[in-house]
């Protein structure tokens, strides 16, 4: 190895906030605006030049899942309300039906819509941002971080907050202060495969509804008529022998997803598409996201030819966009005062410090390719523990996002956008809370910081609250085939693990 010896300098402070978010995706979003709402002085920071993360940067639509398999929302607070708005300005159509992998609901929305939004509510919260600007190292002393040095376009700066609140989805801060953090699958380290999303406009609506009641039998579960007229929204997934022969005969990058997976958006004749995959990357090494980033597209160009020969209504679409980088699903996870695991999430876990919901599906894309793991949305209702959300060695800092202490298996269902907002305006609250007392993020008094989070308008297991229950959304099919769509449970005849 060659290394250079860097000259020695002095760096200017920028701002010393009550509380540093770092990184503005969804769990970021849902901590700086609980935080600046709580009283404290609240900055985020942001790498590129606009937040929301994979709401907004990797275009990841629709959001899930606010609703259980009764139809009741148990994602609020925050995380409603941005859904909420986001249908009052036209940007989404609301909670509506998905016919793909049994999820009581789905929330499609316009991400350049999301993207003013978010800035939107940033500002009404009084949260100071900081775009186009990137963490490179972190100062402590003993159990404290002191200092989060950034670079940027006005060069190297630091930023020494009182508290830190960790939402760069990779735990960078933790990382760089040498805390504890796991990488992917515990027995080997290898992580989920990345996901380039790619925007497709010009779609005939209803021809695709009528191909798709022709071609049922490509489809997950055959669906009906009526079920295919009832999605005020299409979704469509399967396909998966035709993808299998188009991989074999070449057209198709035999890395790709084994299932078309997408979603109609709320703007007339435009789908989300789910169906680029690679294996074996690391989403924090550059040169894997080097290499992703020029696979994925050349797969997108791919997807889009076999789109418009093979399904009717996207003859005449065009590409829109893609994603402004791939969607990472796992990288670095913290080690916690709690390690949550997939028997806390199949077995509906309530917990005395437990700060949101989750109710999405374990959702695991296997490491090593091969069929998805996916165990069927809102049948298990779970909480998330205030604990799974500080790092082991230090006393002012706290992690949201899919970065939190839990296993691998388990971070297949946490680390959804709707569950990640949640979770961040949970540890938005607590650091406020400590920030007023001035005290250790573990000296937090859970019960109070649960009251308040419920004033907020959070929702939270065991605690009598007034339901939202959305009749629509009521999930007919909980026990459904996922042959055409490449996918199985492996925990489908357990009612508890």
């Amino acid at each position: 190895m060659k290394y250079i010896k860097e000259q020695e300098k002095q760096t200017l402070v920028i701002a010393e906030p009550d509380i540093l978010v770092v990184g503005s995706g969804p769990s970021g979003i849902g901590a700086a605006i609980a935080a600046a709402r709580s009283g404290a002085k609240t900055m985020i920071i942001e790498r590129y030049g606009f937040v929301g993360g994979n709401l907004t940067i990797a275009m990841v639509s629709p959001m899930f899942t606010f609703h259980d398999k009764n139809g009741r929302q148990v994602i609020q607070g925050i995380a409603g309300e941005f859904a909420d708005r986001l249908i009052k300005r036209g940007s989404s159509l609301g909670h509506v039906t998905d016919l793909t992998f049994d999820n009581p609901g789905m929330t499609p929305y316009d991400p350049e819509g999301a993207k003013v939004l978010l800035f939107e509510m940033l500002e009404e919260a009084g949260v100071e941002m900081l775009l186009h600007t990137l963490v490179v190292d972190v100062q402590k002393e003993d159990r404290l971080v002191k200092a989060i040095i950034v670079e940027s376009k006005s060069g190297r700066q630091a930023i020494c907050p009182q508290y830190v609140i960790d939402c760069s989805a990779d735990a960078d801060v933790v990382a760089r202060a040498g805390g504890s953090f796991v990488r992917g699958r515990e027995s080997d380290g290898i992580m989920q495969p990345v996901t380039l999303y790619f925007r497709i406009g010009g779609v005939e609506n209803e021809v695709l509804r009528q191909w798709m009641k022709e071609n049922r039998t490509l489809l997950k579960d055959s669906p009906t008529d009526k079920e295919i007229d009832s999605q005020k929204l299409i979704a469509f997934l399967g396909m998966n022998d035709l993808v299998k022969k188009a991989m074999e005969t070449g057209e198709l990058d035999p890395n790709v997803a084994p299932r078309i997976l997408m979603y109609q958006l709320p703007i007339s004749g435009q789908f989300s598409v789910n169906s680029t995959r690679l294996q074996g990357i690391d989403g924090t090494n550059v040169r894997d996201l080097t290499r992703a980033e020029i696979t994925l597209r050349k797969q997108v160009q791919q997807l889009h030819k076999f789109l418009k020969k093979y399904v009717g209504g996207f003859e005449n679409s065009i590409i829109i966009d893609t994603g402004v980088q791939a969607g990472i699903r796992e990288t670095r996870r913290i080690v916690g005062e709690y390690i949550m695991t997939e028997e806390d999430v199949l077995n509906s876990t309530a917990f005395p410090d437990g700060i949101s919901c989750g109710t999405f599906a374990i959702d695991v894309h296997p490491p090593e390719g091969g069929q998805q793991i996916f165990t069927g949305s809102g049948k298990a209702v779970y909480e998330i523990p205030y604990r799974c959300t500080i790092p082991k060695e230090f006393d002012n800092v706290l992690v949201a996002g899919r970065c939190i202490s839990a296993t691998h298996i388990a971070v297949g269902s946490t680390r959804v956008m709707a569950t990640c907002m949640g979770i961040g305006q949970g540890v938005g609250t607590a650091v406020a809370i400590a920030c007023k007392n001035n005290s250790n993020v573990r000296d937090v008094d859970v019960k109070y910081l649960r009251k308040t989070l419920i004033k907020q308008g959070q929702y939270l297991l065991n605690e009598n609250l007034d339901e939202k229950i959305d009749e629509n959304l009521i999930l007919n099919r909980t026990d459904s085939e996922g042959g055409r769509a490449s996918h199985f449970n492996p925990f489908k005849n357990k009612d508890k693990v």
